[in-house]
């Protein structure tokens, strides 16, 4: 019984190390076989196409993947502006894949004659070509020292606005062209499809966008419509043009 035993004992240490030898044989050989990478895949960007971020981000160049790490990548693509963070990871076979997160525009700043992205959180980001802007609205004439910070209360309204408008109707906010802050004076917003500006002032954003919102299909379908004026209570103004300039 004990011979037994013993021989079983014996059966389990051989099977046991047999095991083990294998398995270190497995997973060292595989610990020395290097990555190879000839192709990094960018996806969830909306600003700019992948092959921008590889460019401006220095990793356009697949002669030179041999010699990056998956630390480098990551490193590399999260110094350009636009970008909170992005995860690396790869696919097992010779692709770099990386998804990023950017940061979210809440529209275009236009400053001494120069574009620049605007951040949900009043951060200010260069504008490089060909970002993709036609979704986001222009936000001009903001009365801006050196001082002070963007965060005031003309910008702060301006967001609102946006954000009114997005809630009560998503047609009537991505026509929203440009908000004319008029250096704090009452603001004038611009749609395309209109030709005349709407005279939007500087209160109650939430009334005035559901306001425009009964009134779009009329202000694109009357042509003799010179202006529209939302900035007293209680009161919606039409400038129109006289009949006879408007039939002559």
């Amino acid at each position: 019984m004990k011979e037994r035993r013993s021989k079983l004992f014996g059966l389990l240490v051989f099977l046991m190390l047999t095991f083990g030898f294998v398995y270190l044989m497995i997973t060292g050989s595989k610990a020395n076989v290097k990555e190879v990478y000839n192709h990094i895949e960018i996806t969830r960007n909306n600003l700019l196409a992948g092959n921008e971020y590889l460019r401006m981000t220095g990793l356009n160049d697949s002669t030179e993947y041999q010699e990056l790490t998956l630390l480098n990548v990551k490193t590399k693509i999260e110094k350009h502006p636009y970008l909170r963070k992005a995860e690396v990871e790869f696919d097992g076979i010779n692709k770099i894949l990386v998804e990023v997160e950017e940061h979210n525009i809440k529209a275009v700043l236009l400053q001494k004659n120069k574009l620049k992205l605007i951040t949900d959180v009043f951060e200010i980001l260069p504008l490089f070509p060909p970002t993709d802007i036609k979704d986001f609205p222009v936000i001009s004439n903001l009365n801006r020292n050196e001082k002070d910070s963007l965060n005031n209360q003309y910008l702060v309204y301006a967001f609102r606005v946006i954000d009114a408008l997005s809630l009560t109707d998503e047609d009537i906010r991505e026509s929203l062209a440009e908000i004319n802050i008029r250096r704090g004076g009452d603001m004038i917003l611009t749609f395309t499809g209109l030709k005349y500006p709407v005279l939007f002032g500087k209160s109650n954003e939430v009334k005035k966008a559901l306001i425009l919102k009964d009134l779009w299909p009329k202000l694109t379908d009357d042509y003799n419509i010179e202006y529209v004026d939302l900035r007293y209570n209680n009161q919606v103004l039409l400038g129109k043009r006289k009949s006879e300039l408007a039939d002559g």
